[in-house]
C-alpha cells in the first residue's frame, strides 16, 4: 500500500467531501426543526422577534452537523477500502489491506490482483461507489420539510410583529400591561431626562423639562400647555408629546450704539462734555447789537434785537428787546443745571461730523442745517 498511497488519497477524498455533506444536510435537518419550533413558541407567547429563531436555527444547524461528521460520518481507511470494493473488486480492497503487513508471494499475488482490478475500474462506477448526495429518500424529505417548516414559521412571526398577521392570543403579551409616555423635540431644544417612559396603567409621569438651545424660545407643548417643565399624571394609555420651540428673530429697529438719540449705532464722543456738568449760555438774535447783561443778570444796556447778554452770575432775569441773559431754572435742561446751550453746540458738532457723510442727500443736508441754524 505505500506504493499506491496517493491512489489511496484520491478515493478518501471522494469519500470525505460525501460525508461532509452527508452532515451537513442532517444539521440542516436539526436546525430547520430548531427555527420552526422557536419561532412557533415566539409566535404564542408574543415575542415577535426572527432573529431569534434564525439564530438558534442556524446555531443548532451548525453544531450538530459539525458533531455528526467526526462522531459518525468522517471516512477511515477501512471505509475507503470497503467503498472501493463497492465498484465491483469483491472485498480485494479489504482483503489487501488487512495483509498489507505481510510480504509473501502469496500476499504479492492478490495485493497485485486487487490493483489491476482498482485500476480497470471506469469513471461510471467511481461515480456510482462514491456520490457527493448520498442521502435516502427518508432522509431528503425530512430534510424539505424541516427547512420549509423552519422557514414558514419564521416568516409568520415576522408578519405578526409587523401587524400584517394577528397574535393568536394564547398568552396575554405582558407590554400591554403597561402605557409609554413619549416626550419629543423636533427642532430648537432638546428634553434631557425621561423623555420615554413606561408607566403602569394610572401611574404618574416623572417630571421632565424642555429646554431650548440658543437662539431659540420654548413656546408650547403640543397639547397647548404653556409650562416648559411638565408632570402629567394619572397616565391610562400611551401617549406623546411635543416641545414646540420658536426661533428668535433678530429686531430691524434700533441696534447698540451709545449715542443718546438711539437708533443706529452711533459715534458718540465719549470725550465730549457731560451735558449735566455744563452752563447754557445766551440766546443769539437774528441781527442787531443787543446790549451787554451786567452780573446780576439785570437789564442790558442797549435795544434792538440782536445777540444776547452773557449769562448772569446772579438771580433775576434780563428784560427788553437785546436784553442781558438772565440767570434762571428755565435756562437749564434735564436736570436742572445742565445748560441747553452747550448741550446744543456739542449735538451741532455730532451733527456736522455725520452730515459730512456722501450718504447723505443734499437736500436733507440742507434742511438739517437750515433748522439748527435757525436755534
Amino acid at each position: 500500500m505505500d506504493n499506491n498511497e496517493q491512489f489511496f488519497k484520491s478515493y478518501k477524498k471522494r469519500l470525505v467531501i460525501s460525508a461532509v455533506v452527508s452532515s451537513a444536510a442532517y444539521g440542516l435537518i436539526i436546525g430547520g426543526g430548531a427555527a420552526f419550533i422557536t419561532a412557533l413558541a415566539c409566535w404564542i407567547f408574543n415575542f415577535n422577534n426572527i432573529w431569534v429563531a434564525i439564530g438558534i436555527g442556524l446555531g443548532a444547524a451548525a453544531i450538530s452537523g459539525i458533531l455528526l461528521y467526526f462522531l459518525k460520518f468522517r471516512p477511515n481507511e477501512h471505509d475507503v477500502a470497503r467503498q472501493i470494493d463497492r465498484m465491483g473488486l469483491e472485498e480485494r480492497t479489504v482483503t489487501m489491506m488487512d495483509l498489507r503487513t505481510y510480504d509473501s508471494p502469496i500476499v504479492q499475488m492478490q495485493r497485485n490482483d486487487a490493483l489491476n482490478k482498482i485500476n480497470n475500474v471506469t469513471k461510471e462506477q467511481v461515480r456510482a461507489a462514491f456520490p457527493v448526495y448520498k442521502l435516502g429518500i427518508a432522509a431528503s424529505v425530512g430534510l424539505a420539510v424541516a427547512v420549509c417548516a423552519g422557514a414558514a414559521m419564521i416568516v409568520v412571526n415576522g408578519l405578526t410583529g409587523a401587524g400584517v398577521i394577528e397574535s393568536p392570543g394564547l398568552v396575554d403579551d405582558p407590554r400591554q400591561q403597561y402605557v409609554t409616555v413619549s416626550y419629543i423635540v423636533e427642532e430648537g431644544g432638546e428634553i434631557p431626562d425621561n423623555f420615554e417612559q413606561i408607566l403602569a396603567p394610572g401611574e404618574n409621569a416623572a417630571p421632565v423639562q424642555a429646554v431650548a438651545d440658543e437662539g431659540w424660545a420654548f413656546s408650547h407643548w403640543s397639547d397647548g400647555s404653556k409650562n416648559p417643565v411638565r408632570e402629567d399624571k394619572n397616565v391610562t394609555a400611551s401617549v406623546e408629546y411635543t416641545a414646540i420651540f420658536e426661533e428668535i428673530e433678530e429686531g430691524e429697529g434700533g441696534g447698540e450704539g451709545d449715542s443718546p438719540s438711539g437708533g443706529e449705532e452711533g459715534d458718540f464722543d465719549e470725550n465730549a462734555p457731560n451735558p449735566d456738568d455744563s452752563t447754557g449760555g445766551g440766546n443769539s438774535g437774528d441781527s442787531g447789537n443787543g446790549g451787554q447783561g451786567n452780573g446780576d443778570g439785570n437789564q442790558g444796556q442797549g435795544s434792538g434785537s440782536g445777540q444776547g447778554g452773557e449769562e448772569g452770575a446772579g438771580s433775576g432775569s434780563g428784560q427788553g428787546s437785546g436784553s442781558g441773559g438772565g440767570w434762571s431754572d428755565t435756562n437749564n435742561v434735564i436736570d436742572g443745571e445742565t445748560n441747553y446751550q452747550e448741550v446744543l453746540d456739542y449735538y451741532k458738532q455730532l451733527l456736522e461730523g455725520n452730515l459730512s457723510s456722501e450718504d447723505i442727500p443734499s437736500d436733507i443736508v440742507d434742511l438739517i442745517e437750515g433748522y439748527f441754524g435757525s436755534l
